[in-house]
């Protein structure tokens, strides 16, 4: 029995099987090219995803939101305590080049996607309650993390699932982000422009180090991105993800 019969009799019995969009390029895990072909698969996925795909699970990759995530840092006993929120990571659907591979494993397979861009910018909302340099801090401000040719680099390790017909779920997801520069805009940490011009300044000359302490969000966005790639793997059965 064909993918294609299959397909359409477990999503009578099951629901939700689809074919890969049809302007989603498809390759061959047969060929000796395979993973030049996935990476720039994946690319031109990533430039169509300006806008949200709710038939395949998709969100609009070119701004995502974390609605729910929250990430407090520091300590106001000894300085300052930040609570972040309301993130948004924008540009996501615009990389530069996309450098893609998949390794099949008997029993799992590992997708590694490295992503580079010109720029990304992180916005959220920052609660800072505390002091720096003597100075009292009690403000809710929005920020802006403006990485400066930043590479994300992400790793999915799946499994396949019979639910009528093969399917790939992810079972775990990593994030790395490295960055040849960031620029920190915290918009109103003071209410005096000419001394929160000098924060951010400061912020901005120290950025390697600010970078370091921020490097927590790789393990926090993993989850989230593997959730998203969930929803659109649950959809695609394998045999529907490739040609050959």
């Amino acid at each position: 029995m064909n993918s294609l019969v299959l397909c359409l009799l477990t999503g009578v019995a099951f629901g939700g099987c689809l074919k890969l969009p049809s302007s989603f390029k498809k390759c061959d895990r047969k060929r000796t090219d395979f993973n030049q072909c996935l990476s720039e698969a994946i690319h031109g996925a990533l430039t169509i995803l300006d806008r949200p795909l709710p038939s395949h699970g998709l969100p609009s990759l070119y701004d995502v939101e974390f609605p729910d995530l929250v990430v407090t840092i520091g300590n106001r006993t000894y300085g300052l305590l930040q609570e972040l929120d309301q993130f948004k990571l924008i540009g996501l659907s615009k990389p530069v080049n996309i450098n893609a591979k998949l390794d099949s494993g008997p029993l799992t397979s590992t997708l590694s996607i490295e992503a580079t861009y010109s720029q990304l910018t992180l916005e959220l909302e920052c609660e800072a309650k505390g002091t720096i340099v003597l100075l009292p801090v009690n403000v809710i401000t929005p920020v802006e993390f403006n990485y400066v040719d930043p590479t994300f680099t992400f790793t999915f390790e799946l499994e396949e699932y019979e639910k009528g017909t093969t399917y790939f779920r992810v079972i775990d997801s990593k994030v790395d982000i490295q960055a040849q520069g960031v620029t920190f805009d915290y918009k109103h940490f003071f209410s005096n422009k000419i001394l929160n011009e000098e924060f951010n300044s400061a912020m901005n000359a120290k950025w390697r180090q600010i970078f370091a302490i921020y490097k927590s969000f790789e393990s926090i966005f993993a989850p989230l991105f593997g959730t998203i790639f969930n929803d659109f793997l649950k959809k695609v059965p394998v045999a529907e993800l490739f040609d050959g």
